[in-house]
């Protein structure tokens, strides 16, 4: 993914409500030209309150589903991509792997063991490893990202302000 995926909003906090499965909240947000947009946000790890000022990342394919939302006012930030950040094997990785084990056996024997063992490497690398590393990498670069946005944004503010 590339800055071109994603979509940087700047405003305040108009509104924050549960929705009714308890997962998940709608996010009501104030923009600088004064139109209002709203937003649907999986999980808050941090409150924020109304009228600070926040910074909202959204994938261009699903613009009201929030990534990540900035608090200006407090400098705490939610990353939704930053989630499930372990790579580790699962009990369905162990069973793919069992189950080719067993399968390697029957069909060649004694060289069924690093045959075995190459599978279960290139199985973690494909299936936990890379798409971890990857969702690490988006992660940095929508932190970066979204502060340079904002920088942009809050000096446009200023001059339109100073210019008044």
């Amino acid at each position: 993914m590339n800055e071109s995926n994603f979509m940087f909003i700047h405003g305040w906090v108009d509104d924050v409500t549960r929705e009714a499965d308890q997962d998940a909240y709608r996010l009501r947000v104030r923009l600088a030209n004064g139109q209002v947009a709203d937003f649907l946000l999986r999980k808050m790890e941090r409150p924020v309150r109304l009228g600070d000022e926040v910074s909202i990342v959204v994938e261009r394919d699903r613009p009201g589903r929030v990534l990540v939302l900035m608090d200006h006012a407090t400098g705490e930030a939610t990353n939704q991509l930053r989630e499930d950040d372990a790579c580790r094997p699962t009990d369905s990785d162990a069973v793919i792997v069992a189950a080719t084990a067993g399968g390697f056996a029957v069909t060649l024997g004694w060289a069924a063991v690093p045959a075995t063992l190459s599978f279960a490497v290139l199985f973690w690398l494909v299936v936990r490893w890379w798409p971890h590393v990857r969702r690490r990498r988006t992660a940095a670069l929508v932190d970066y990202l979204v502060d340079r946005e904002y920088c942009r944004w809050r000096s446009g503010l200023d001059r339109g302000r100073a210019a008044r």
